[in-house]
């Protein structure tokens, strides 16, 4: 009887928490000037997402501000965006209202990249194809592509 209530407010706390983090993005598109790669499901898993230009070491680590962008369309067009900063690490969430989405982007002013990784993948993360590059968008392919996930 207790591991059902614990397993109830766990539940509970998780959904409130997933609705909102998850249930307030903001619609945006990436700006014009991202180059445009494809992120193929299943991919190497590196525990970051860098830099455009590789790592910068000369400066202080300016993770925030920055944003995920799931778009409905392919070149990071028609894109809701969820603000990084206010999401819990390894933690899988999917968008409320769940949409599929078929290109992703890392949106980071500073462009400094991130110590801790990006993650796109179906329903549940099972499997997921970490986005690389920050200010880059990436169409996916090899899956139908619904959640995303922090991962340290």
């Amino acid at each position: 009887m207790q591991y059902a209530f614990v397993a109830l407010a766990i539940a509970l706390f998780g959904y409130a928490v997933a609705d909102s983090v998850v249930g307030s993005g903001a619609q945006s598109n990436a700006p014009a000037s991202f180059p445009v790669s494809n992120l193929t499901f299943g991919g190497a898993h590196t525990g970051t997402t860098l830099p455009q230009a590789g790592l910068n070491t000369n400066s202080a680590q300016q993770e925030f501000p920055a944003s995920l962008l799931l778009c409905r369309n392919t070149a990071c067009a028609g894109c809701t965006s969820f603000n990084l900063s206010a999401i819990p690490q390894n933690i899988c969430f999917s968008p409320d209202p769940l949409f599929s989405f078929l290109s992703v982007a890392v949106v980071q002013p500073s462009d400094q990249g991130l110590p801790f990784g990006v993650e796109v993948g179906p329903a549940n993360c099972g499997q997921v194809a970490a986005i690389p590059r920050v200010n880059e968008c990436f169409d996916v392919r090899g899956a139908v592509f619904e959640a995303f996930e922090i991962d340290t």
